[in-house]
């Protein structure tokens, strides 16, 4: 379906996406929340990312890198146990390579193009709900070029006992491409699901997804976002959720690829006894640049979040977390923890921390901190009289790091996949090979 024939609710959101953009601009390095972030080297490529359809003025084919980017996922599983997955190749869906029936009575997992040409219902009451396309510039941006992408609703009190994946190809094979894909995650009352995002690809890309999850009273939504990317590829992801009274969110978002990777995750606790759970690990070398920043907006009372997120730096990677937790005034009880981790192993990487704390509150309990360091040179002589090389003995203690992070993830697949990723990172890492 053209832009032109989409129906009036996403015309409209295109409308406020584009004015929003015009009127905010890109971020500034004098941006506070973007000062570790500089967009300058995208923003002047910025005209050279277009999306493929209008470069090829029809639906793009998957190109074989495009496939081989997706057959690289392999160990998640999908193939052999025909599990339900979406599959988008530049913003739009590859039906050739998506499976998505036999799924429960009530429970939609679809293309959000395929719901364009029906009458508004529970999409037009989700899409752009959260409001980020107005203050957010990326966002807007994303919202400005909405094509296509993923919405998935969960009826009251429906289970699903088998994951849910999305696969974002980036195949910047025929030049720069960009892609706006949209998610959008509905569960409803006692609902619970489990959605895993992979975001993968070859050549020069330009990704700029959005996330919106909306949970329901007591529904139970565990979501994993997987960003390999090439190393040509900048990435600035948005993830925005609600949560309902009892909702509970359990968040991972893993980085190993990219030239440039920006993860936003917020999460506002509007229900009364609502929780979140985020873990992060991201990997970076080179000259490569992961960023991720938290916000958990804690609103009501009885409310519990924790953040664990863990980096790897090697070479002149940079990388950052920036985290936040509110408390409100109505919300106390409050029970949140943040804790940041940085593993660096070489002389010219950095890692920028900073977790906040914003109480209105006095009843609450509230912790965050920070550390960043090198590996313990006991422990390597531990190993090392264990007849280990020096580098064998590095690569086991950085893979003991990464998987205090790795082991919380439910998805058994996806943690044998990640695991390999992290292996195949320390094989080409000069430090700790």
């Amino acid at each position: 379906m053209s832009a032109t024939a989409s129906p009036l609710f996403v015309q409209n959101l295109r409308h406020e996406g584009l004015e929003a953009l015009g009127r905010l601009g890109l971020p500034r390095p004098s941006d506070e929340e973007w000062r570790y972030t500089s967009v300058a080297t995208l923003e002047k490529r910025l005209p050279e990312f277009v999306p493929a359809v209008a470069r090829s003025g029809a639906r793009p084919a998957a190109s074989e890198e495009a496939r081989a980017a997706v057959a690289s996922l392999g160990p998640i599983g999908v193939a052999g146990r025909r599990l339900h997955q979406l599959v988008f190749v530049n913003g739009r869906l590859d039906s050739g390579l998506s499976r998505f029936d036999g799924l429960p009575s009530g429970v939609r997992f679809e293309a959000l193009s395929r719901l364009f040409g029906e009458p508004p219902g529970l999409l037009a009451k989700r899409l752009g709900l959260l409001g980020g396309h107005r203050s957010h510039p990326f966002v807007a941006m994303n919202a400005a070029h909405l094509l296509d992408g993923v919405f998935l609703h969960v009826p009251d009190g429906v289970v699903l006992a088998e994951p849910l994946l999305v696969v974002h190809v980036a195949d910047g094979s025929a030049g720069p491409v960009a892609s706006h894909p949209r998610v959008v995650l509905s569960l409803g009352e006692n609902a619970q699901a489990t959605v895993v995002e992979a975001y993968c690809g070859t050549g020069e890309a330009f990704v700029n997804p959005v996330t919106e999850i909306v949970l329901g009273a007591h529904a139970h939504l565990d979501h994993s976002t997987l960003q390999e990317e090439s190393p040509e590829a900048f990435h600035v992801g948005t993830t925005e959720a609600h949560l309902g009274p009892g909702a509970q969110l359990f968040s991972h978002v893993l980085s190993v690829g990219g030239r440039i990777a920006r993860n936003e995750l917020t999460v506002r606790l509007h229900g009364d006894g609502a929780g979140a759970t985020l873990d992060g690990l991201f990997l970076a070398r080179g000259e490569q640049q992961v960023d991720n920043h938290t916000l958990v907006d804690h609103a009501r009372p009885h409310c519990g979040s924790q953040q664990y997120y863990k980096g790897i730096l090697d070479g002149s990677a940079r990388g950052a977390f920036d985290g936040k937790v509110i408390v409100r005034p109505a919300g106390a009880f409050t029970d949140a923890h943040q804790k940041n981790r940085n593993l660096l192993l070489s002389d010219t990487a950095r890692i920028d921390a900073k977790p906040q704390l914003e109480i209105y509150n006095n009843d609450v309990k509230c912790t965050h901190g920070s550390a960043t360091g090198r590996l313990d040179a006991d422990a390597l002589f531990y190993l090392r009289s264990r007849a280990l090389s020096e580098g064998q003995a590095r690569s086991v203690l950085t893979l003991a790091f990464a998987s205090e992070i790795v082991d919380r993830i439910p998805v058994e697949p996806l943690r044998a996949h990640l695991t390999e990723r992290v292996l195949g990172w320390l094989a080409g890492s000069p430090e700790a090979s």
